[in-house]
């Protein structure tokens, strides 16, 4: 059934959009404010390269079994209250790391920081793509993302304050602000509505979708694909990797090209890559960078991405990416070029391969499928976050800037991987999207 799509949105989407985006703000703002502590950590107490590792990723390995309980639970716990939970967690865990007299205290707060940004990143997405209209899907997914760099940014200005003062403990625990706006925020907000027709709880559902869709007609044609789609899927977790397995593929390999195509070098370890250069504070005119070129770009990306497409975008990052990432791997003894370089690498990261891949996943998965789906691929993504930032300074060490080589010729690669293989979501409902998938008599193949 083909939804009646409404030129006009409601304007409490966008307050439940932001209070949603504080997910993504904590999660950038945990993420980023490791880069300008990790001087002051490693001068207290006394850090090697390993360990360096180990501070820096450990938020990502805590985030795994968040994942994957939270997968196991979700048919128990609504979207919003887990996303309530990990605000709650979040503030533990920011307390935990500003008060940490020892590494072992250090990296225990730094896992439970990752429990919380596990849940918040596959939560708040789902939640974010389920509540939206088609209209604005892609632009609100993508208002996730920028909140990601938003709190980047901010861990960045925070630590930069901080910097001189090896002050770190209030650049980690300062994020229990956000985390205690977004507990609340959360517990205001409302209720998945597919969730809620998933679990039978129709009234409730039309109520929600009452509040976030602009005509009647809209709700109802909504709720009776909702049904319909519901009808046409398994619930066996084992389809992902076989009815649904192209799907689970393409998610799959468009995630080791967001990880290994270096943005996170760039997010947790620029004052590691620029602490040779020779110039005064060169590290955090880089992280200033990175952190701009992360909200600039993504603020360009909001109104393209419903407009010119995701595949479009995808494309447009990776191009954007090989040039400046042979920049840095040339010129990475020439402190300005190499920042110039890190600043394009960045900004064409933020304008596509950033906010689209965490608009794009969650709508290529099915409705029941979503979740477990989500689940896997967050897992995914967050193992090999976890992996490329606990090697990072190993392969620094190694090869130098021409690390970044080994990210040029993955962005290359990509450009023909998303060319043929991915498909446009660009306009079209959840449903829309789904029924491309489904395997039945007179309908399209997986293939």
């Amino acid at each position: 059934m083909e939804q009646n799509i409404s030129n006009k949105v409601p304007k409490i989407v966008y307050v439940f959009a932001i209070l949603g985006g504080f997910a993504g703000l904590l999660y950038g703002y945990d993420s980023g404010a490791i880069a300008l502590a990790l001087p002051g950590i490693t001068e207290e107490f006394g850090l090697n390269t390993q360990e360096k590792g180990l501070v820096v990723s450990f938020l990502l390995l805590g985030a795994l079994p968040s994942i994957v309980a939270a997968t196991i639970f979700e048919r128990k716990i609504e979207r919003r209250n887990l996303l309530v939970w990990g605000g709650i967690i979040f503030i533990i865990g920011s307390i935990g790391c500003a008060i940490a007299d020892n590494t072992a205290i250090l990296l225990i707060f730094r896992f439970v920081l990752g429990i919380a940004a596990g849940i918040a990143n596959m939560y708040g997405l789902i939640y974010l793509s389920e509540l939206a209209p088609p209209k604005i899907r892609g632009f609100m997914a993508s208002l996730y993302q920028l909140s990601v760099n938003i709190g980047i940014l901010a861990s960045y200005i925070i630590g930069a304050a901080n910097f001189s003062t090896g002050e770190w403990r209030w650049t980690l625990g300062l994020g229990v602000i956000p985390a205690l706006i977004f507990a609340v925020g959360m517990f205001l907000s409302p209720q998945s509505p597919r969730w809620l027709i998933r679990d039978g709880k129709t009234d409730k559902a039309r109520k929600v979708l009452t509040k976030v869709r602009y005509s009647k007609k809209e709700v109802e044609n909504e709720i009776q694909d909702i049904k319909l789609s519901l009808n046409h899927q398994s619930t066996k977790f084992s389809d992902l990797f076989k009815k649904f397995r192209p799907i689970v593929l393409l998610a799959f390999v468009l995630t080791i090209f967001q990880v290994f195509t270096g943005i996170n070098a760039a997010i947790y370890y620029a004052p590691e890559i620029f602490e040779h250069v020779g110039i005064s504070h060169a590290s955090i005119i880089a992280n200033y960078g990175v952190g701009i070129a992360l909200v600039l770009s993504t603020l360009i990306s909001l109104p393209l991405i419903d407009r010119l497409g995701r595949k479009s975008l995808l494309n447009y990052s990776m191009i954007g990416q090989i040039p400046s990432c042979l920049g840095m791997a040339f010129f990475g003894d020439n402190a300005v070029l190499a920042i110039i370089s890190l600043f394009v690498f960045v900004f064409a990261f933020g304008i596509g391969l950033g906010p689209v891949f965490w608009s794009y996943i969650p709508e290529i998965l099915p409705l029941r499928a979503r979740a477990f789906g989500m689940g896997v691929i967050t897992f995914a993504q967050y193992t090999l976050n976890f992996v490329f930032s606990l090697t990072f300074p190993m392969f620094l060490v190694w090869m130098g800037n021409n690390v970044f080589l080994l990210y040029a010729l993955l962005s290359f690669i990509a450009i023909f991987y998303i060319r043929f293989k991915a498909i446009e979501t660009k306009g079209k409902t959840l449903e829309e999207i789904e029924s491309y998938w489904i395997e039945e008599d007179g309908g399209k193949s997986y293939g």
